[in-house]
């Protein structure tokens, strides 16, 4: 029979934050008559990724988030707090701040998918659109123009220029400069804080040269954020791989790797599509969350961001009507238990199986995600922790109820498309 071996006599670094989610949560009033704000805190979720916030009315739609719905004359004088439009966007993150989430504020715009592109047209005075920026920051954490004094660590400079015009208008070479005038402006006002890019969408070649071009530059680079859709852990495994390699070589092995989208997708059209979205709000996309989020805790990503919370087809934690609880949910909600434990501790999983352990000051927990068509069955050892643990399944029947009590040294048996938190008690 298979073996899963825990060692919690040792520590290998902390529980990442991979929980993470792009959007935050709703209120009900919140420019919605139905919320999820509850939930959305149990669950835990540790930083809030605003891209795409604009494509919802339930965010506030058009004016919101962005940089030209915040400042929406950009002939006006950046120095003017007159000149801002806060409003619908100070609302979005008091929402999301109230629930204990930090917000990972992307600096640009959404996705335009019309005929006709407004806000992805590449700003025509890169030092005064990072001037606006300098001054969106300064509102948000140090209360410039009435603002706030929030705790606001990454600031992202745009999304997925590499894409196509509904992305990015310009040239590569013209987002490169973009982003070096941008990065370099903002990182020596704000020392202390973190900045980065460029939300890679798929390139392979255009990441290389983009580093080549911020290295020659001096432009920094804190963190590299990326993006990957599919339907198998090895594809998103391959990827990590290849993101954490190009950095290293271009020099930048301290900038952290950060995928702040993905999801499970077995195509982007037709019947693929449909079934992606079907899949998405079901068990077999919870246990592809469940696995991914367990194998990046031992690989190069620093941190993962879930796209998408917002009300769209790719939300598979609520229900777009009714904001209730998805089987995607409870991923996020287990793996909030490892990490509020705080400690990782070492894993040897059959292979299939992804798994991660943690232990802290309130007990030990390991979580096990069984992404496939097949029970799963396996001893369950461990070296220190607790002599008794509560099984709490995910499954197509089971919403992470606790379903019974499992000592080191006995077997479990997993459902196909599972995932299960053991934890001490």
């Amino acid at each position: 029979m298979d073996r899963l071996f825990v060692n919690f006599s040792a520590a290998c670094g902390q529980i990442k934050p991979l929980h993470s989610v792009n959007n935050g949560p709703l209120k009900v009033g919140m420019m919605s008559r139905v919320g999820n704000f509850e939930d959305f805190c149990a669950a835990g979720i540790p930083y809030v990724r605003n891209h795409d916030a604009s494509l919802s009315p339930n965010y506030g739609g058009e004016h919101a988030v962005d940089v030209h719905a915040i400042f929406p004359d950009f002939d006006a004088d950046e120095t003017d707090p007159a000149s801002y439009d806060f409003c619908i966007t100070d609302a979005l993150m008091e929402t999301t701040v109230a629930s204990g989430a930090e917000v990972f504020y992307r600096l640009g715009t959404k996705i335009e998918h019309l005929p006709r592109h407004y806000g992805t047209l590449p700003p025509k005075d890169y030092a005064k659109w990072a001037r606006i920026c300098e001054h969106i920051i300064r509102h948000y954490t140090e209360g410039w123009a009435d603002g706030f004094n929030y705790k606001i660590t990454y600031w992202e400079i745009w999304n997925e220029p590499d894409m196509n015009e509904e992305t990015w208008g310009g040239t590569r070479e013209e987002y490169f400069e973009f982003y070096s005038v941008a990065a370099t402006h903002l990182k020596a006002c704000f020392p202390h804080l973190k900045f980065g890019g460029p939300a890679l969408s798929s390139s392979r070649i255009w990441p290389i040269r983009f580093l080549d071009y911020i290295k020659e530059r001096r432009a920094p680079l804190d963190f590299f954020s990326w993006h990957i859709y599919g339907c198998t852990i090895e594809k998103f495994i391959e990827r990590t791989a290849y993101i954490r390699q190009i950095l290293n070589e271009a020099g930048f092995e301290s900038a952290e790797s950060i995928c702040n989208e993905w999801n499970y997708i077995e195509g982007w059209n037709g019947d693929d599509f449909i079934r992606s979205t079907e899949a998405i709000r079901g068990i077999r996309g919870a246990a592809f969350t469940a696995a991914f989020m367990l194998w990046a805790q031992s690989s190069s990503i620093d941190m993962l961001m879930y796209y998408d919370a917002r009300p769209c087809a790719f939300n598979g934690l609520f229900d777009f009507y009714t904001c209730r609880r998805l089987k995607g949910y409870y991923p996020f909600y287990m793996f909030n238990v490892l990490y509020r434990l705080g400690s990782c501790c070492p894993v040897e999983a059959p292979e299939g199986l992804q798994a991660a352990a943690a232990k802290g000051e309130d007990g030990y927990a390991v979580m096990v995600a069984n992404f496939s068509e097949e029970r799963r069955e396996f001893t369950f050892e461990t070296a220190g922790g607790a002599e008794r643990y509560e099984i709490i399944l995910l499954s197509e029947g089971y919403d992470a109820e606790v379903i019974g009590h499992l000592r080191p040294g006995k077997s479990l048996l997993l459902p196909a498309m599972s995932a299960v938190l053991l934890r001490g008690i």
